[in-house]
């Protein structure tokens, strides 16, 4: 479990500290950084989930490419490093530090950051680049052991949650948009192990009305590259297959089978966050904006559904993004931290209970209340 996540120099994060307890939403207004903050807790953990040797590992330097290079990632404009840090319940810091120009494609010898794990005084420690593979399995121990790597980040979109879907990976995965929910729900389906009913029950929980769900054949087309040899000369070409996949269908009260492409949004989004949970079993999900497209009444019932897992699932912490006051009222004071933006000091983050007069309001607003009254002004005061 993680006790507390802190950022410095990360896009507009110069200097924030999130405390975190099992279930943790953050309100604000746009563009205050409330999606930078999953951003950020997700791009440090993935590299504890990096398997040593592979395409994604710290001696290949893969995870600081392309969106995740350093430059794009400081704080503009001045900003010339940054760092990420994740603390366990235990004292255990896991801590990344990255140099602005620093990139894998450096001369060889330059060091552009550092990695550190352990208690305070106790730590064991990465640099980057690393070419000895030895070395960084032995650093990297500690952070999976510790299961820091088992973390999902979902932005989930309708559309692409209701996609039929082909996989060829022996076990399929929801991937951090919905893709692949078909593939997942067909895998539950012959796997027989008792998730899929799981998940029915969980969705019925939340959306009146739903009842069972069945995953059928599909023809899925798809643009695969093929190497072709002409005149011992090796070419790659783009060809187009069919592939039997799958679809989903969902048994309503009254209507019979709906395929996915029929179901509402709030339906699609809520069944793909129960999956992963389900399928995933992650010890962190980092998930935006937890109410989209879902009634208030569906909210309500969301948030005790998440309450139920969390009880049921000793190890689950839930970092999620929110506006609306009507999920916050089913929150404890807490569980909110209110953002908002200090021009060029960057965002500014604090918990609702933080609030002057939380502990006096408190005894008759909710949460949701509560920020709809005092806003995120008061979040700023005070900043040194």
């Amino acid at each position: 479990m993680l006790a507390e996540a802190n950022f410095k120099n990360f896009k507009l994060l110069r200097d924030v500290r999130l405390p975190l307890g099992r279930l943790n939403v953050l309100v604000g207004p746009n563009a205050v950084g409330k999606s930078t903050v999953l951003e950020g807790m997700h791009y440090l953990l993935q590299l504890a989930a990096a398997k040593p040797g592979g395409a994604a590992t710290i001696h290949s330097g893969a995870l600081f490419r392309g969106k995740g290079a350093v430059d794009d990632l400081v704080a503009k404009p001045d900003a010339t490093e940054l760092e990420l840090e994740a603390v366990l319940e235990d004292g255990r810091r896991f801590r990344l530090h990255l140099l602005r120009g620093g990139t894998p494609d450096r001369e060889p010898g330059s060091e552009w950051g550092h990695l550190w794990f352990g208690k305070e005084g106790q730590e064991t420690e990465l640099s980057l680049p690393c070419d000895d593979q030895k070395e960084e399995q032995s650093f990297f121990e500690g952070p999976r052991k510790a299961k820091l790597g088992s973390v999902v980040r979902l932005k989930l979109h309708a559309e692409t949650l209701a996609a039929e879907h082909y996989s060829d990976e022996e076990i399929p995965g929801v991937g951090h948009d919905g893709e692949g929910l078909a593939s997942v729900l067909q895998y539950l389906q012959g796997l027989r192990d008792g998730t899929l009913e799981s998940i029915e029950r969980d969705l019925a929980t939340i959306v009146p009305g739903a009842r069972r769900i069945r995953a059928l054949p599909a023809r899925v087309r798809r643009r695969e590259k093929q190497r072709i040899s002409v005149g011992g000369q090796d070419f790659w070409a783009e060809q187009v297959h069919d592939r039997t996949g799958a679809r989903v269908e969902v048994e309503w009260e009254g209507l019979g089978w709906v395929p996915a492409d029929q179901l509402s949004e709030g339906t699609l989004l809520a069944l793909g966050l129960i999956t992963v949970v389900r399928f995933n079993a992650p010890s962190l999900v980092l998930l935006d904006d937890l109410d989209k497209a879902l009634h208030p009444v569906a909210q309500r019932k969301l948030v005790a559904y998440l309450r139920g897992v969390l009880e049921a699932t000793p190890h689950l912490q839930i970092v999620a993004t929110s506006h609306s006051p009507f999920l916050l009222d089913e929150l404890r004071m807490e569980e909110v931290f209110v953002m908002s933006r200090d021009g060029e000091r960057g965002s500014a983050l604090r918990r609702l209970d933080e609030h002057p007069t939380a502990k006096k309001r408190g005894g008759y607003l909710r949460p949701g209340e509560l920020w709809s009254l005092v806003g995120e002004g008061w979040v700023s005061e005070g900043r040194e």
